[in-house]
């Protein structure tokens, strides 16, 4: 007491909480099998000093490894320098000595000659060195494929050569050189991997030319640093930066006093027309725009009404509103609603609406939600329906009053957390004003990644309103109010674009964009849904540029278009610089690019849509006057322009920093720890990304303590994809599952590719079809692996189009899915991982494919530490540094998504295990959520999860002997090992069990690494052995659980298409999915008899329908005419029994259908199954599970289609149900069906038939016929 007294004040950490209970049950069977294992092949002495983490011959690079740090894929060739032949004459001769950089040459050469370092032509080199007799050999890098490429086509054109000669290319996986190149253009990725090797790799070099320094890139800035310590190496080596906006300053710092050159371009004049200008110009005018002009004079009197609710409910105490209600304000009385959000509304759904959000916010009645909720389900309400007198939605009263369940309800139902009030609050203000801080976490953590941006527009305008015109910021403020800032106004374009071409007749279009999805929209727009643009195709050619493009289509858009039609090229930011397209003439500038920016601390990389730089605007402006006098179209204002950043933020500032830390290592002095040498840079990222980076590479094995790269390390940055989806992707080649894994992980690494619709109701829809893909199976990933698959399938059949619209799914984005498939797939080939032939072939890898299990321990490999854990006595999920996780509304897991009776906040007890995997969580104040989640089963994270190394203290026996506990002790877990991944990660189990599951894993592990280290060895018996075990445990561990075990996720996918190809199924795609008709071939109609076709005939004897073909069930009965007539040459013969294939998406729509005796299928069968029947046919439906492998059986048709829908499907878009007699359920393998070929079919096999494809009647009966075979022979 007194003086002595003193505060003891404690921060509390995340470890210092209290640990829950983690148990990891197995079953007596997958213990039988792993004793089976090790009694085979126990654990060796060595094995278990690998795995101790002190011993650096378990991970880190060995000399058995192959190749180690020389085995980088991609590497320029080791050639001498050589003195150049001379040029050859050329049809560009005349227009080089036309520019004006050629008047400049002997300065250039000059100054290159007289310095180390010039901030700036390589053929004047070339010119040079061969004139003077002097041997060269040039390094060009590009950012971009495109660029090396068409760089070094023109400048071959421009010396008389093919590329390949003097002059060529190398980019990742494709090059034209040869021994006597001696000017390479290559991608910075490229030549950054020549580096890996050495830097004597340049001794033999005497130019490095960095191309488009001002891109800043993040490979270039790490360049630009490795190249400054080599110039102090090589004093041979010159370098030049050469760049057409530089930041000039910042360079000049960074390389000392080099010489600056600087070079004007040849242009012509180019008019600038920004935002008012365009909306002067067009006229533009869409529906929101007239809505708003309605709207202005109601909405000053809403404002006052909200205001007036505000006051009510902060002037009254918590006490008092509980007693009695808060008075209705006087606005309230007169019941007349002044808007309608949603037209269609009938007056008392309106006044059932406002009265439950004004009982919500101003009494606080929970009861109105509801009511509300009620409304909203099923009178079709949509979610996002404003209050008529106030503009005040649901979430926002539920935000203002913190009722936290409904709010999650609301969100979960689709509701826009961007929507504003008429005073401009969303629902993230009215918690703020309110101090409802719950509120604020929940919603904060729920907003769409990438979705807070920068100031928008509208607030530019409010702000600066005296620097323009009245009449400016009056159109400006109608234009912003009604449409977003973070969106491209595509509708905007189509109106320039047509204005552009009916009042000019000739000269290219270039259009900049984002992205490759708006991209494929605007080029949809014109192909197809335009009738001012598809009406008229043969006047247009429309070209697509992005840098993941095939290089053979990207040339196509660089070449002249035919007289009278106009080129138009949809581009990313790669046509600012990095090419040139001769003939355009006007430019549309959205003023948007993708940029992906990294959170270090929720590590989450996000790709947002940001506001170019003003140095991008001048770029972009400059395209439009290489030929002639141009126009650019900027669709921002100038007061935007105003604003801009002078220069795009680097990249090295807002990328995920773990590629790079292993690129480090590879380039920097084996000395030199990580962050040193990124402080190097330019402006170098923080040490704060550098040391979480360098961390969680050490977390995934591909770093060791000592910040050495291991065998895993070196293959990681050889793959392009973030480490961690890398190491799941390896992990996949040794479990023998690939094709799912390339396809989660290309997802993973692009985007999402459900779209979530503006529309309230739409929202709702979106949702439950990302939850019919899972397919049960309390998996986000199957989702996506599913949806790709299906829209794969839809793209073979000619309608991925409609298939996206009616899935929400992003066409472009699965495009570029694909894409990054084939490249990473390309990769893995290269480095040796998967052989053309034999061992670790494409079948080899994808043996245990089909084996949902084994995808999710290389789905837990990879995302590990991203774990959620459920505890069993409060079902809280947690993770280790969060208490409390959330999953998001966009998550199946999401427990709205798991019941279906509406709003609750009960605990996740619906789950079936205790552990999940996650791609992202986001954070807000006291609140994470994460987001792309699966459930998976204990042993799965006690074998694949944590560090390949554990010592030996991982595993603790009971503290006291097994015979020593008192009969009355009340503890569960005194007789439990525990078995330790990491200071969160302690399993409790048997002792008997954990010593098994501890084997097993570091049989896993050292697995693991040797195929990593000489991934070309053959496997051993030991090896397959191990495999085969994994798979056993892991299948039983699901099955016990409870997990569903779904097929066809094997499925191999088909090849890619050109961008030729994507057009031509584009421009022949339907709006709805209407399969292509049949044609048929004149075959005999006779079918074997069998027990069950004789039933068949007593129920359905032939009729004498206008087919042109009848059938004898009898095959020993001759037809009455001894021959069968042809049916017309376009139609096919429909006999009195016709066969049809349905495909199913599970075998659990095969159970349902055989235990209810019913069946749905698509709209677009239905007529095709009614007409059948109705004409007094035996209508025979043969089943068969997409990726099966087998047909499951087949059925009669018994009914016709009812109005009636069964639930119960695992797939969106099956219509009514009809019913169904099954005949035989028995399966049989493609493998007997070989022979079977259908001619209605283009003479396919007839396994592969897409759903509802009917059979030629003598493949329907040979079909049929094995069943029949199947049961004779038991």
């Amino acid at each position: 007491k007194g003086p002595n007294r003193f505060l003891t004040l404690r921060k509390k950490s995340c470890t210092d909480k209290p640990r829950p209970s983690m148990p990891l049950p197995l079953s007596q069977n997958s213990i039988y099998s792993i004793r089976s294992l090790l009694q085979r092949f126990p654990v060796s002495n060595k094995e278990r000093i690998d795995m101790q983490p002190n011993t650096r011959s378990g991970m880190s690079v060995s000399s058995e490894s192959e190749g180690g740090c020389d085995r980088a894929s991609g590497r320029l060739n080791n050639g001498i320098p050589t003195v150049p032949k001379r040029r050859s004459p050329s049809d560009l001769d005349t227009f080089r000595q036309s520019l004006p950089v050629h008047e400049r040459q002997e300065e250039i050469i000059r100054v290159i000659r007289e310095s180390r370092v010039v901030l700036v032509i390589p053929q004047f080199l070339l010119d040079d060195c061969s004139r003077k007799g002097e041997p060269c050999r040039i390094f060009c890098t590009q950012p971009r494929r495109l660029a090396a490429i068409a760089v070094a086509e023109r400048v071959a054109a421009e010396r008389g050569e093919t590329v390949g000669q003097t002059v060529g290319y190398h980019i990742r996986l494709e090059s034209r050189v040869s021994p006597k190149t001696l000017l390479t253009f290559c991608t910075s990725g490229v030549f950054l991997r020549t580096l890996m090797s050495g830097d004597a790799r340049l001794t033999n070099v005497t130019h490095v030319i960095v191309d488009e320094v001002h891109e800043r890139d993040g490979l270039t800035d790490f360049l630009l640093t490795k190249l400054r310590d080599v110039l102090q190496k090589i004093p041979t080596l010159k370098l030049i930066l050469s760049s057409a906006a530089l930041d000039v300053d910042l360079f000049l710092k960074y390389f000392g006093s080099c010489p600056i050159i600087h070079l004007k371009g040849r242009l012509f004049e180019v008019k600038e027309l920004f935002l008012e200008d365009i909306l002067r110009l067009t006229g533009f005018n869409n529906k929101d725009m007239k809505k708003y002009k309605e709207e202005t004079q109601r909405k000053e009197k809403k404002q006052k009404n909200l205001k007036e609710w505000c006051e009510a409910v902060e002037s009254s105490c918590v006490e008092e509103r509980r007693m009695s209600p808060v008075s209705v304000p006087a606005f309230l009385q007169d019941n007349k609603p002044m808007e309608n959000d949603t037209e269609q509304l009938v007056p008392w759904l309106l006044k059932e609406m406002d009265s439950c959000i004004t009982n919500i916010f101003l009494n606080e009645d929970q009861d109105a939600f509801i009511q509300l909720f009620n409304l909203i389900l099923y009178e079709n309400v949509n979610v996002d329906y404003r209050h008529s007198d106030t503009g005040s939605s649901a979430l926002m009263v539920a935000a203002g009053r913190g009722f936290l369940p409904q709010m999650e309800q609301l969100l979960n139902m689709g509701a826009d957390i961007n929507l504003k009030a008429s005073n401009g609050w969303t629902g993230l203000d009215f918690a703020t004003h309110f101090q409802q801080t719950e509120a604020m976490d929940l919603l904060k953590s729920s907003i769409p990644l990438g979705e807070v941006s920068s100031q928008d527009e509208s607030s530019l305008v409010h702000h600066h309103a005296a620097e323009i015109g009245p009449e400016e910021q009056e159109l400006l403020k109608l234009y912003h109010h009604s449409f977003d800032d973070d969106f491209v106004d595509l509708d905007l374009i189509m109106d320039l674009m047509h204005n552009i071409c009916s009042t000019t007749s000739e000269g290219a279009l270039l259009v900049f964009l984002p992205g490759y999805d708006d991209i494929v929209s605007l080029r949809d727009r014109l192909l197809y849904d335009d009738k001012r643009f598809s009406s008229h195709s043969d006047r247009f050619q429309v070209f697509t540029l992005h840098s993941d493009m095939q290089t053979l289509d990207q040339r196509k858009a660089m070449k002249p278009s035919p007289p009278r039609i106009r080129k138009i090229i949809l581009s990313t930011n790669i046509a600012e610089t990095s090419i040139t397209i001769n003939d355009v003439i006007f430019v549309i500038d959205s003023g948007k690019v993708k940029e992906k920016s990294f959170d270090t601390l929720s590590h989450v990389s996000m790709l947002k849509t940001v506001w170019i730089s003003k140095a991008s605007a001048l770029q972009r402006k400059g395209r439009a006057g290489r030929c002639r006098p141009g126009i650019c179209f900027h669709l921002f204002s100038r007061l935007r322009f105003s604003n801009m950043l002078e220069f795009q933020v680097p990249q090295l500032l807002r990328m995920p920093l773990q590629e790079l830390c292993l690129q480090t290592k590879l380039l920097a002095p084996s000395s030199c720890p990580v962050a040193d040498f990124l402080s190097k840079a330019p402006q170098p990222p923080s040490a704060h990304a550098i040391r979480n980076a360098v961390q969680m590479l050490k977390t995934i094995d591909a770093m060791d303590q000592n910040e050495d790269l291991t065998d895993l390390g070196y293959h990681l940055a050889d793959l392009p994809v973030e480490p961690h989806l890398g190491k799941m992707v390896l992990c996949a080649v040794v479990l023998k599952c690939l094709d799912p894994i390339l396809t989660i992980a290309c997802t993973l690494a692009y985007r999402d590719p459900f779209i979530l619709p503006a529309q309230g109701g739409q929202k709702k829809a979106a949702i439950e079809c990302r939850k019919r893909f899972t397919a049960n199976t309390f998996s986000d990933h199957m989702a996506l692996l599913r949806a790709f698959q299906a829209w794969q399938k839809a793209r073979s059949d000619g309608w991925e189009r409609s298939f996206c619209e009616k899935n929400f799914l992003s066409q472009a984005t699965m495009d570029m899915i694909l894409g990054m498939r084939t490249q990473l797939l390309g990769q893995l080939r290269a480095i040796g991982f998967v052989r053309a032939r034999g061992g670790s072939d494409i079948r080899d890898v994808n043996l245990n494919s089909e084996n949902w299990s084994v995808v999710k321990a290389a789905l837990v490999a990879g995302m590990y530490p991203n774990l959620v854990h459920v505890n069993q006595e409060t079902s809280q999920p947690s993770s280790y540094r969060e208490k409390k996780v959330h999953f998001h509304p966009s998550s199946i897991l999401n427990q709205s998504q798991l019941k279906e009776n509406g709003p609750s906040r009960s605990p996740p007890q619906a789950l079936p295990t205790d552990w999940l995997i996650y791609d992202e969580m986001s954070r807000g104040h006291r609140m994470a959520s994460v987001r792309c989640c699966s459930m998976v089963t204990p042993i799965t994270v006690a074998i694949f999860g944590g560090c390949a190394k554990l010592p030996s203290s991982a595993l603790q026996e009971p503290s006291a002997p097994r015979d020593s506990f008192q009969e009355n002790s009340d503890s569960e877990t005194e007789e439990l090992s525990e078995f330790s991944l990491d200071d969160w990660l302690i399993f409790q189990l048997d002792s008997e069990a954990a010593g098994a599951v501890f084997e097993l894993r570091q049989k896993w592990q050292n697995l693991f690494i040797k195929r990593i280290r000489c991934p070309s060895k053959p496997w051993t018996q030991q090896d397959e052995a191990i495999i085969r075990t994994l798979v056993s445990v892991l299948g039983a561990e699901e099955q016990g659980a409870g997990l569903l075990q779904p097929t066809g996720i094997g499925q191999r996918p088909r090849p890619i298409a050109s961008e030729d190809d994507s057009q031509a199924f584009l421009k022949n795609s339907k709006s709805s999915p209407q399969p292509p008709s049949n044609t048929s071939n004149d075959r005999s109609c006779r079918m074997p008899a069998s027990s069950s076709l004789l039933q068949m005939k007593a129920l359905y004897p032939p009729s004498s329908s206008n087919s042109s073909c009848s059938v004898s069930l009898d095959p020993s009965a001759p037809s009455s005419s001894g021959k069968i007539s042809k049916p017309p040459s376009s139609q096919p013969a429909f006999p009195s029994v016709r066969h049809f294939i349905m495909k199913s998406s599970s075998v659990r729509n095969i159970e349902i259908s055989q235990q209810k005796g019913i069946w749905s299928t698509t709209p677009s069968n239905e007529g095709k199954l009614t007409k059948a029947f109705l004409e007094n046919n035996v209508i025979i439906l043969i089943f068969s599970v997409q990726g099966s492998g087998h047909f499951q059986g087949y059925a009669r048709m018994t009914s016709i289609i009812s109005q009636e829908s069964c639930q119960d499907w695992g797939f969106m878009g099956l219509g009514v149900v009809f019913s169904v007699e099954w005949i035989h359920r028995e399966s049989v393998p493609f493998l007997c069906t070989q022979h079977i070929l259908n001619t209605w079919n283009d003479n396919k096999k007839v396994q592969i038939s897409r759903d509802g494809q009917e059979l030629e009647p003598q493949a329907g009966s040979q079909l049929l016929s094995l069943w029949e075979g199947n049961s004779a022979a038991q």
